[in-house]
């Protein structure tokens, strides 16, 4: 079963297969495809996602509300900082963690592969208990 990483944007979405470490976007017509990538995973990883991605993944699928998922779906923001506090940034949260992101270009695509990047090195952190939970949920 696949575990992706997704980060979803203004009209592009991203996903990150763990398995088999490739990228891949999607833009237009193709967001349908990776919707129901989405929808037979066994985990989705997003940061915020329970915020913005599933919502937003929603309205690209012509639906109301989150997206439905039949796998589990893990919101790094919410692992590291909970819903009682909004905590940092993607970009903030990571740097906490890990350093400076490497760069990647400074383009929609670019900006959606960064965010999965970033995503998927702390879900990394997280499986290897090694995230410092900051009033965050690590079930």
């Amino acid at each position: 079963m696949a575990t992706l990483v997704v980060d979803t944007g203004q009209d592009i979405v991203g996903i990150f297969s763990v398995q088999s470490r490739c990228f891949a976007f999607y833009r237009g017509q193709s967001i349908a495809r990776a919707i129901r990538r989405l929808q037979s995973a066994h985990e989705v990883i997003t940061y915020n996602g329970k915020n913005y991605d599933l919502e937003e993944l929603a309205k690209f699928a012509g639906l109301s509300g989150d997206l439905p998922l039949t796998g589990v779906h893990s919101d790094m923001r919410t692992i590291c900082w909970s819903d009682r506090i909004w905590g940092r940034d993607l970009v903030s949260t990571y740097k906490m963690h890990l350093g400076d992101c490497p760069t990647f270009p400074d383009t929609h695509e670019g900006s959606v592969e960064r965010d999965c990047y970033m995503t998927f090195k702390l879900w990394q952190l997280w499986k290897r208990d090694q995230l410092k939970i900051m009033d965050g949920n690590p079930a």
